[in-house]
């Protein structure tokens, strides 16, 4: 599970992802790593890189492995199994990070230049944290920088942010849909930007879509519902995958 946020947050993926401890407890084996400069995970030295973290990905999926990215951390999952498909079982993708896949679409085109403007004309690099995870729906509780020094990275983290091109969402939800890797895309309703961004990354990817209604940018956490889901996802596609072995 790859989750999202800035580099400087103290708060790692196991807070991301609280609610998906249940999962463990019904019998699977769950990986919530913190990214690059995330967490208790050092300062690779370079910007959040969806392509470089892929490479990170890659590495912990071993011979194989469901992945689940969130925010921008879906930007990473996609990367990830774009680059390595074989060792994808499944990807699920939650709210994620790829406005630019609907950038004609009015409310993205909205959010995204408020973006551009909390990047740009904030006062300081810890009220340009504050006013990001504001825009894009992050519970103070997850959102990390208790102290003054953390919410500066997270600032700084945010501006050097590198979010991939339409180009590279496209020829990366093509190649997993060329590789049959099986796609659920998940929202929580409450931002007509983030439901456009998912419609359209559910059709590029001919994955599908669901709505676990939540107020906020984090669906996995609002009850047990994503976790039912999800494990009934990843066990059509391990039975989908099997049959298909068999066939061969």
């Amino acid at each position: 599970m790859v989750h999202g946020s800035a580099q400087g947050s103290q708060v790692g993926g196991d807070h991301h992802f609280s609610a998906q401890k249940a999962l463990a407890d019904r019998g699977w084996q769950v990986i919530v790593p913190d990214r690059p400069g995330h967490g208790r995970s050092p300062d690779p030295g370079r910007p959040d890189d969806a392509e470089a973290d892929a490479e990170w990905v890659v590495e912990l999926l071993g011979d194989g492995a469901h992945l689940v990215g969130h925010s921008f951390g879906g930007c990473v999952a996609l990367a990830a199994a774009a680059r390595c498909p074989s060792a994808v079982y499944s990807l699920t993708l939650i709210e994620p990070g790829m406005q630019k896949l609907a950038i004609s679409h009015p409310a993205v085109k909205r959010l995204v230049l408020k973006m551009v403007m909390a990047i740009v004309f904030s006062m300081s690099a810890a009220a340009r944290a504050k006013r990001f995870a504001k825009l894009v729906g992050i519970p103070d509780a997850i959102r990390g920088g208790s102290t003054s020094g953390e919410l500066k990275q997270m600032g700084r983290g945010i501006a050097r942010l590198k979010v991939p091109s339409k180009e590279i969402l496209q020829r990366e939800l093509s190649d997993i849909q060329r590789a049959n890797i099986p796609l659920l895309v998940v929202t929580g309703g409450w931002s007509p930007a983030f439901e456009a961004t998912a419609d359209a990354v559910a059709a590029a990817g001919n994955g599908r879509r669901l709505v676990i209604k939540a107020e906020h940018h984090f669906p996995q956490l609002v009850s047990d519902e994503f976790n039912r889901v999800l494990a009934e996802f990843m066990q059509q596609s391990d039975a989908e995958r099997t049959a298909g072995l068999l066939d061969k």
